[in-house]
């Protein structure tokens, strides 16, 4: 019975992690007829280069969009940080193929996030005065705050991306940096979307 109790939980931890990255590290594809363009965007989770500082990962995704007329390349970035940080500067930097390139942080908007857990505790005793019984209360709170914003990447970046073995963005808050890096296979479902 305790064989079986452990293979279920081991499946079950199985199951909840694959249910929970399903939607990172693939590509989507489909035709967008309300506004005339094809789309494609891969969703990446990223952890920053940069230890111990109050910047955490980020969720992103990257878009390619063709229309008749036009196709570009937008990615769209859920930068989590300490409630206690600085905001995002402005202008960031991609690098690609060893070089650099400013770009402009678009329809930044910044979100404060809470979450709160309770815990309670009952504790029954039994002597010979009687039963007591005693209940603790636990709440944990934690903070956080959310940065989005969009970024366009120019089509000269994304030929050179194509063609390069790393990817990295880079922004500022306040002063401390938060370098993002994408190479491996990350990188090669991202040069499928840009290549095309």
């Amino acid at each position: 019975m305790k064989k079986l109790s452990v293979i279920l939980v081991f499946i079950g931890v199985i199951v909840l992690l694959s249910c929970s990255s399903a939607r990172y590290n693939r590509v989507y594809s489909y035709e967008d007829e309300y506004r005339g363009s094809s789309r494609e965007y891969v969703r990446f989770m990223l952890k920053p280069e940069e230890r111990r500082t109050e910047i955490g990962h980020a969720e992103a995704i990257f878009e390619r969009v063709r229309s008749k007329d036009v196709v570009y390349n937008d990615v769209y970035f859920v930068i989590m940080r300490a409630s206690s940080s600085f905001g995002a500067d402005r202008q960031g930097f991609i690098k690609a193929g060893g070089m650099n390139y400013e770009i402009e942080l678009l329809d930044p908007v910044t979100e404060f996030r809470t979450k709160s857990e309770e815990t309670v505790s009952t504790v029954i005793s039994k002597d010979t005065s009687g039963v007591s019984v005693s209940t603790t209360t636990d709440i944990d709170t934690r903070s956080w705050i959310e940065e989005k914003f969009m970024v366009r990447i120019p089509e000269s970046v994304a030929v050179i991306s194509g063609q390069s073995d790393e990817l990295v963005f880079r922004f500022y808050f306040g002063p401390v940096p938060a370098t993002y890096v994408i190479t491996g296979k990350k990188l090669g479902l991202l040069k499928g979307i840009l290549d095309e």
